[in-house]
Formats: C-alpha cells, structure tokens, sequence
C-alpha cells in the first residue's frame, strides 16, 4: 500500500514540473554566470565489413626471361683502340667491348690493306660471363700493301658463317719498317709449290732471304739479289721451290708465311698464305715447258685449280723455273733481270712479261702477251725456242691443235 502512495506522489511531481518547463527545456542563462557547455557527444566508429579491408599484398617474383634460340640478340661491338684514322703497326693491336659475350668467348679480327685485300684474319678472345658484356684485346699480324686500310671486329654466327655485329674503322697500316710489301701472292692466297713470288722491299742490289714457313715448322729459302723496281724499292721475282736432295715430305695443306729478311735479320715483308698439299683436290696437274740441253722439256707441276688453267699454265711459264734447280731447267723467255736491263728497252715496259689475253676458240688458241716478251729480240734460235715453250704448254690441252702468238697484238714476232 505504502508503495502505491509513493508511486502515485512521483507521477503527480514530475507532471507538475514538466507543466512549469522546468524539465524539457534549454535554460534561460543567467547574467554574469557562464553557462555549462554541454559535453559533445562521441564521433561515431563506422565498423565496414571485413571483405571491404584490402589483403596485405603477398610478393610474386616475375620470372627471369631467357631468350629461346634462334631469338634475335642484341650484340653490339665497340673499337676502343684503334680509333679512326689512326696509323697502326704490324702487328696490330685491338681492344674494345661487346654487349654480350660472344659464342665460345671469339671474336674475328679482320685487316684490309690499301688495295681492299683481306690482309689479316685471327681469332681473339673475350671476358665476361655468358648473357653479359664483354671486354677483348688481341693483335693480329697482316700483310698486303701498307696505306689506307680498314680494321674489322666480328661477332661471327656458328651457324652459317656470318656477322652478327661488327664494328669497323679506317687506319692507316703503317706496315713494316721500310714500307716493303708482297705483291703476289695475294693476301691469304691458296698456293701451290713451286710458290711464285713478286715482293718490293729493301733497296736495289740488296741480297735479302725469302723464306716460306709452314704453320708447322717446315720452311725453306732463298737468297735473292733486288732488283731495281718501278717505285725505286729493290724488287725481288723469284719461282721458289725445295732445292734438295732428297727433296723433304711435302707438308700437309695448311696455313703458311711467307718472309722476306735482310741479310742482318730486319723483317721487311711477309704475307700469310695457305699452301696446298699436291694431293689436294684444290689443286691440279699441268706441264710447263723449259729448255735443258738444248731441247724443250716438259717438268710436271701442280697449280691451284682454276677453270683458267691454260693462262694458269702460261703464267707459270713467265715466272721461269726455280734458281739452281737439281734438274737444269732453264728458259728462253726473259725474265724480270734482263727485262729491267734489255738494251732495245722502251720507256713505256713494265719489269716483266705478262699475259695480256687468252682465247680458245674451234681448237686454235690465240696468246697476246706485253711487249717485254721482246726483250733482246733477234736471235732466231732463242725465238724459235720461245715460241716452242709457249706452244708446248698449250698444245698438251685436248682442245687446242693450233697455237697463234702475239705480242700486243702484234702477230708474226716470234717467226724465224
């Protein structure tokens, strides 16, 4: 009972009050006391959902490409040294980088000399690590003919033989001491023995040793006595050959130098070369014709094989039989010494006889060659015998029967 009187007298007081405004409404401030600010209520915490919370990324390392083969690679080679326009010596150094390191660390190294003939060639070998760059330095001994000439470095494809990349630059080969060169054989030339030699170095009635030497050690030479030559060098024209006996086993095919020393050792020119072995199928068998003992006598030689070989025969015939050779070979044609010194010599002759044309045609060969082939003319023995080498050597060919000489052109010159 006494609770229901208590809850009654509460309901009655808090009506009563909310009558006046008491409760329920802001109050009025009084002046002169602050009025209470009223406690700001809380910021609110906005919980999202868990799938709207990114994952921590997780790191997948990218794979590593490696080029498949036969996928293009991006090779590039640079000459440090030489730079262009540069003068070099013999040998000759270079020096530079690649992008990537080469197939089996090699590099080519190639030299052209003053007439654009391939002089020098060798391998020479890279640092570095496979897929990465490259550094190289290697030297390369040339031949040819000193003057403006290229440098080449190449990265050579295993597979077909050809360039990748290459830098190239123009130099001036300063060559050996005294500026002297061989002139034949070419640069690099396949050639047979006996080796027909054409060299200008040291100066005239200089004695100077030619020496041909194998890749393997075997060699041998000669002496030889310069003759003046047409740009006042000594000149050296010499068939060279083994002049022994028992004559050495041929070497196999191979790589070769030819040198050429002054008497005191100075190396004045030299030219690589690859001699071939007579069994080589690069080579083939003809007769040339000297004259020993008064007759006109065949010797069986081997040149480089050619589709020429009529004027490959011719030419060896001009180039005379080797010195002291053990046979007695000898030759009616005039070679280089009687040329330079002929007493009916013109102001327009060269230093030797040359083979200016050849035509095979229904059997009858027409051979033109240079008007030294007249030097000291007027013996009719000697002409005739001429004439007989220079018939012989083309008459041994099934197709020709008939054989018409001229000298420029000129016929009836060697006619008794």
């Amino acid at each position: 009972m006494y609770a229901l009187r208590r809850a009654i007298y509460v309901l009655v007081c808090v009506t009563l009050l909310s009558g006046c405004g008491i409760i329920g409404r802001t109050p009025t401030p009084i002046p002169g006391l602050a009025s209470p600010t009223p406690d700001a209520l809380p910021s609110p915490v906005i919980v999202e959902p868990e799938t709207a919370v990114p994952p921590t990324p997780t790191f997948v390392p990218q794979p590593t490409f490696t080029p498949q083969p036969g996928a293009a690679v991006s090779q590039v080679i640079v000459l440090d040294y030489p730079q262009n326009n540069e003068t070099v010596g013999n040998p000759l150094t270079v020096r530079g980088r690649a992008a990537l390191m080469p197939f089996e660390a090699t590099l080519v190294v190639r030299v052209y000399d003053a007439w654009g003939q391939l002089c020098g060639v060798a391998p020479i070998w890279a640092q570095g690590e496979y897929g990465g760059p490259a550094t190289f330095e290697g030297s390369v001994a040339y031949g040819g003919v000193p003057g403006a000439g290229r440098v080449e470095v190449a990265d050579v494809s295993a597979k077909d033989g050809s360039d990748i990349a290459k830098a190239a630059v123009a130099v001036t080969l300063a060559g050996l001491p005294g500026g002297g060169y061989v002139e034949m054989p070419a640069p690099l030339a396949q050639v047979t023995i006996p080796t027909r030699v054409l060299a200008r170095a040291g100066q005239p009635n200089e004695q100077v040793n030619v020496t041909l030497t194998w890749d393997d050690g075997a060699q041998f030479a000669h002496v030889v006595t310069l003759l003046p030559g047409k740009d006042g060098r000594g000149l050296a024209v010499i068939s060279m050959d083994w002049v022994a006996d028992p004559r050495p086993p041929h070497p196999a095919t191979q790589g070769a130098t030819l040198y050429i020393h002054d008497l005191a050792g100075q190396l004045l020119a030299r030219q690589p070369l690859t001699v071939l072995h007579p069994g080589d199928a690069n080579t083939l068998g003809v007769n040339v014709y000297w004259v020993r003992n008064e007759q006109v006598t065949p010797q069986p030689i081997r040149v480089p094989r050619t589709l020429g070989i009529g004027r490959a025969s011719l030419e060896a015939l001009l180039w005379g039989p080797v010195p002291n050779n053990l046979e007695g070979f000898q030759t009616a044609i005039p070679l280089p010494a009687e040329v330079l010194s002929a007493a009916n010599r013109g102001a327009d002759w060269g230093e030797r006889v040359r083979v200016m044309g050849l035509t095979i045609v229904n059997g009858v060969a027409r051979a033109d060659f240079s008007k030294e082939l007249l030097a000291n003319a007027g013996d009719a023995t000697r002409m005739s015998r001429i004439r007989q080498q220079i018939e012989q050597t083309l008459l041994q060919f099934s197709t020709v029967k008939q054989v018409i000489i001229t000298v420029e052109g000129q016929s009836g010159v060697l006619e008794p």
